[in-house]
């Protein structure tokens, strides 16, 4: 990876399943026949292969809810109210089935992605453990049922955890699945329509609404303006680069030497766990001045941060741990739609950031109550399988998990957090753990034992408080939720608003008026010179931009290019014209100046049989051997970018003086050496 590029999460997901393969391997004539029965398919011909298609067709567009219509909706159970409309053509794939494997597939797709592998592990705690003594016969059958009905398939996966299990992966389905409907809302409301709870005296505070674009957009202006201070990374252990638990991962060195002095003269116990540092990105100095430059609270600044990481918009920092903005992704980000601009971060929070934004603010939260014993998140040493990007794609996992959730949730009502909290622990208490297991990283309580997640109260101080901090952080500074806290800083209430519906239903429509930016003045565009233009973003310039891209260079200072002879030639490498020039500046009410104008048209004119370099060198030889041998018993191959005799060649000029000392070492002595050129 270079290195200006950030680490993501590594998402494990599933193979997709190779439909028509597998049902020429595991379906009959006669089984593809009722299947197409229930999939209310009239079979053509008697070959199997044309069954195969046929059905296989009519999966597809079951799977990605082209018949989710309203009946359809109805004929699965579905009821409508609002936040259905979420995920209603996703109700398509139960069309046919019954409750008992409607409810399978809805608790299954809200618990894990859809194209994540099943464990049977995962489906015996959350669907049919409520079963009590035959729940591993209920769980054969409902699994068996749904196989026959070509949703459901047993597959192979590659083993990452330190157990082994059972695994299934869905047919592929849409980007909309049927999740679990959940019946909570708030007790009361006041007569502002504010919810609160029977006896309480302190109605709550609502979250404060800021716009996501702006607030991102304002925290890249002031990075493009003079970057971002981040910390220095913690001092690893002095045997940090022999220990193989310590290499990939950020510790302190405190820690390390307490594990690996755990047990005297012998090898440290693999299932010892050693603390994962869950740090703010800035220094407290940092953090002052970014708040300070943005008008932003460090939380805000911390995701924005994150998901600027993610999206690569920042370079990693060099030795004075400044970052700054990567120039040439902040071009493309300012030339995008505001509705592919939110798209795109909402992606990034969900499937690739690598901080724990939400596991740093529940400690937070727990210290600012004094807390005796906030939880730590630890790992095993023994995980060797186990990465930094993996960890972060369990914090990953966690964000689209409470996602799925709100999709059944009823949108724009007032919702009883504590409710759905305590219906979200006895739904799936270790839903922390999708690709990994308990054994390989764990949350830690009272001093470094484990939590026990089985548990009510150590669940509501671990993921319970993680879920309550996506909730009243990560998605409202989206804007998808607002909430209602009280005055000792708990979440009571949220609901889900119309941008929550616009990012969490996957909308193809417009951006809701909510999630639209303040509107800016845009800077105009402006020749510096006579060879350098700035064209600041906007959101009608991302076409300009991308045009100016190709025929000229990259300045020093940000959305400024300049025109050099080599970019020129360049563009008419590609075909552009000075014609198409001049005619896409004029669109832009722009103009060439006469000296750029007649560089272009000398070119131009030359182009096919000259061609223009930067600072070059000529290098003539004594004889016409010369070239040859040397080619062979030094680097002159490498730096030759054109041979004008078998005397002479054109170099790069930043080789000539490595070139010499390599020709002085081995005897040869050059006959001429010309000037640097500008154009040969």
């Amino acid at each position: 990876m270079p290195e200006t590029l950030w680490p993501t999460a590594a998402p494990h997901h599933g193979s997709p399943v190779p439909l028509e393969s597998t049902l020429e391997a595991e379906f009959s004539a006669s089984q593809l026949r009722e299947l197409a029965k229930w999939l209310d398919v009239k079979l053509k011909g008697t070959s199997k292969s044309g069954y195969i298609d046929q059905v296989a067709e009519a999966l597809k567009l079951r799977a990605e809810g082209a018949d989710g219509t309203d009946a359809a909706v109805n004929a699965a159970g579905a009821e409508a109210t609002p936040g259905v409309a979420m995920n209603a053509s996703g109700e398509a794939i139960l069309t046919g089935l019954n409750d008992e494997q409607a409810d399978f597939i809805r608790r299954m797709l809200t618990a894990r992605d859809a194209d994540s592998p099943l464990p049977r592990s995962v489906a015996y705690m959350v669907w049919a453990k409520q079963f009590g003594s035959s729940a591993n016969q209920k769980l054969a059958e409902v699994i068996e049922s749904l196989r026959r009905r070509a949703l459901l398939f047993p597959t192979i996966t590659y083993y990452t955890t330190s157990f082994r299990d059972v695994y299934y992966q869905w047919l592929p389905l849409g980007r909309k699945v049927p999740v679990m409907k959940w019946r909570v809302e708030a007790k009361t409301t006041t007569d502002d329509g504010r919810p609160t709870t029977a006896g309480s005296v302190v109605v709550g505070r609502r979250s404060s609404v800021v716009n996501f674009l702006d607030a991102f957009e304002s925290f890249l202006t002031t990075v493009l303006q003079a970057g971002v201070a981040l910390r220095s990374p913690l001092k690893p252990h002095a045997k940090a680069r022999q220990t193989h638990w310590l290499q990939q991962w950020e510790h302190d060195a405190d820690d390390a030497e307490r594990v690996l002095n755990s047990r005297p003269g012998w090898v440290p116990d693999p299932s010892v766990g050693i603390e994962v540092p869950v740090l703010s990105p800035f220094t407290p100095k940092g953090a002052t001045l970014i708040e300070t430059q943005t008008g932003l609270t460090e939380s805000q600044c911390e995701l924005i941060l994150a998901i600027a990481c993610a999206l690569q918009l920042i370079q990693q920092p060099g030795p004075d741990q400044i970052a700054l903005a990567n120039m040439g992704a902040i071009e493309e980000w300012f030339g995008l739609s505001n509705e592919m601009k939110l798209r795109r971060a909402w992606t990034a929070w969900c499937e690739h950031i690598m901080a724990g934004l939400e596991i740093r603010g529940a400690m937070q939260i727990q210290r600012a109550a004094k807390v005796a014993e906030p939880f730590q998140v630890m790992r095993a040493i023994g995980a060797r399988n186990l990465t930094p990007p993996q960890m972060a794609a369990e914090w990953c996992a966690l964000r689209r998990y409470m996602t799925r959730v709100l999709i059944g949730v009823p949108a724009g009502k007032w919702l009883d957090w504590t409710t759905l909290r305590r219906q979200l622990f006895d739904f799936y208490a270790d839903c922390a753990w999708t690709t990994t297991s308990r054994t390989e990283w764990w949350f830690a309580m009272n001093g470094r034992g484990k939590a026990e997640t089985q548990r009510f109260e150590d669940w509501a101080d671990t993921i319970g408080l993680v879920l309550e901090c996506i909730l009243r952080d990560s998605l409202a500074e989206f804007g998808a939720v607002e909430t209602q806290i009280d005055d000792a800083g708990q979440l009571v209430t949220f609901r889900v608003t119309a941008v929550g519906e616009w990012l969490i239903g996957q909308s193809s429509n417009a951006l809701p008026e909510g999630a639209q930016p303040t509107e800016r003045q845009a800077e105009a565009i402006k020749w510096l010179d006579e060879v350098s233009l700035r064209v600041p973003p906007a959101p009608d310039r991302a076409e300009l931009v991308s045009f100016v891209r190709q025929i000229a260079d990259r300045g020093d200072q940000p959305f400024v290019f300049v025109f050099t002879a080599a970019s020129i030639e360049q563009a008419l490498s590609r075909g552009i014209t000075l014609d198409e020039v001049t005619q896409r500046f004029k669109q832009a009410k722009l103009s060439l100046s006469k000296a750029l104008t007649a560089q272009f048209k000398l070119i131009a004119r030359r182009h096919g049989r000259v061609r223009v370099y930067p600072a070059l060198a000529v290098l003539e030889l004594a004889d016409d051997l010369a070239v040859r041998e040397l080619s062979l018993n030094t680097s002159l191959k490498q730096h030759i970018v054109y041979q004008i005799s078998p005397r002479a060649v054109v170099l790069r000029a930043e080789a000539v003086d490595t070139l010499l000392e390599e020709m002085q070492e081995k005897g040869y002595t050059p006959g001429e050496r010309g000037g640097e050129q500008s154009s040969k």
